[in-house]
C-alpha cells in the first residue's frame, strides 16, 4: 500500500471553489480500481490550507489516477484557485507490532 499526502495552498477567496472540485474529484477517484482511501482535510487554523490523504494499492494504480480525466480536470480546475504549488509525499507504512 501507497500513501500520498498532497497539500494544497488557496487563494482565501476561492476557497468555496476549491472545496466544490475537490468533493467533484473524491467522488470519481472513490470509483477507481486501486484506491484504498481519498480524503480532504481543511487546516483548523488556517482556512486555505488544504490536505489530501490518499491510499493507493501500488504503482500501477497511482498512474491510472494520474492520467485519469476526471484528475487531469481537477487539476487543470485549480490552477487559478491555488497559490504556489502542490507539495507531494508519497509515504509506505513501516512494519511495527502498532496497527
Amino acid at each position: 500500500m501507497i500513501t500520498i499526502i498532497a497539500k494544497f495552498n488557496v487563494l482565501s477567496d476561492k476557497v468555496d471553489e476549491f472545496i466544490k472540485q475537490a468533493i467533484a474529484v473524491t467522488r470519481e477517484t472513490r470509483k477507481e480500481r486501486g484506491n484504498l482511501s481519498y480524503k480532504i482535510y481543511q487546516a483548523r487554523d488556517n482556512k486555505t490550507q488544504f490536505t489530501f490523504v490518499e491510499e493507493w494499492l501500488n504503482d500501477t494504480a497511482i498512474a491510472q489516477h494520474n492520467n485519469a480525466k476526471h484528475f487531469i480536470a481537477f487539476l487543470d480546475a485549480i490552477k487559478s484557485l491555488t497559490d504556489g504549488d502542490i507539495k507531494i509525499e508519497q509515504l509506505t507504512k513501516v512494519p511495527s507490532i502498532f496497527y
